[in-house]
């Protein structure tokens, strides 16, 4: 359950997500990253992806809704992601991981941040230390390009 406390902090990306698509997520122990179209103009897709990097991602969680349940601040962004204050679930993971793993030095939860990346129907909660945008040409992107347009 979400904070009245809790708001989303736009952080603006450098390409321009399509906002008619959805981003598609790949999860693993050793590596987190999201994937989405992007557009020149409106409705012009471009002939890249962009590929965001989540560095010591803990934990993930996805929602097939397009409306957040976070406050968001700031005047709207054309692409962003966003980064969540005062987050519930982020203090929820980091309990849970000191009760299961207290003596493990692996894990620095000081500079953790709960991120969200929104598509059009779906969105990605991740807890993370940061994270890169990589922009992803079409002739490289390979099999991802079929999985963002059936998302």
């Amino acid at each position: 359950m979400t904070s009245v406390s809790e708001t989303a902090i736009q952080i603006p990306l450098s390409s321009w997500q399509d906002p008619q698509g959805d981003v598609v997520l790949r999860y693993s122990r050793e590596e987190c990253l999201v994937y989405f179209g992007c557009w020149n103009s409106a409705g012009e897709p471009t002939n890249f992806l962009s590929r965001l990097t989540f560095h010591n991602a803990c934990a993930v969680r996805g929602v097939r809704v397009e409306f957040l349940p976070y406050r968001v601040v700031g005047p709207p962004q054309k692409s962003a992601i966003y980064v969540v204050q005062n987050s519930t679930w982020l203090n929820e993971v980091n309990l849970q991981s000191d009760r299961h793993y207290p003596e493990s030095r692996n894990r620095d939860t000081s500079t953790a941040q709960h991120f969200v990346v929104c598509g059009h129907d779906n969105y990605y909660d991740i807890i993370a230390t940061g994270f890169d945008e990589t922009l992803i040409p079409e002739a490289e992107a390979g099999d991802l390009i079929r999985l963002i347009e059936d998302a």
